[in-house]
């Protein structure tokens, strides 16, 4: 093989790694989308929506139905989420607390299959919210699900 097949192939490689890591990475920091977002706000029914990084502290999201939304990098801060629906939704890095807010209200909430990684829970109240294991957390659960 001559120098220039060796060049060639080597910058094929290159192309084809950049190409795939951009792609890949595109996929993981998509943004929210706005018509998902609207949907939420106007209906409180977003199931497999969109809402990764979306602002949703404080938000009144009682009996909202968010199922198999994604969730991931959102901040839910101070929200109420009494009995709304997050079966199957995916709160990866997802704030349900901060320091200067109280954290969300998770009150008889459905978590059941969701996905929580890294998740903020400190304060958040998940009394009688089914978890994820669908077993239903214990009155006073603050912070984590008591069994």
């Amino acid at each position: 093989m001559n120098r220039i097949d060796r060049i060639t192939r080597r910058m094929i490689f290159i192309f084809g790694v950049t190409v795939v890591s951009l792609l890949i990475s595109a996929g993981l920091t998509a943004a929210y989308t706005k018509a998902d977002l609207e949907k939420l706000k106007t209906s409180k029914t977003c199931e497999g929506c969109n809402l990764r990084g979306a602002n949703l502290s404080k938000a009144d999201l009682a009996n909202a139905n968010l199922s198999k939304a994604d969730l991931t990098g959102a901040n839910l801060a101070g929200a109420n989420l009494s009995k709304a629906d997050l079966s199957g939704a995916k709160l990866v890095d997802t704030v349900l607390s901060k320091s200067d807010l109280s954290g969300a209200k998770l009150i008889n909430a459905n978590l059941s299959g969701a996905y929580l990684t890294d998740v903020n829970l400190s304060g958040a109240d998940l009394t009688g919210a089914t978890w994820t294991d669908g077993i239903a957390c214990k009155a006073g659960s603050l912070g984590k699900c008591a069994k």
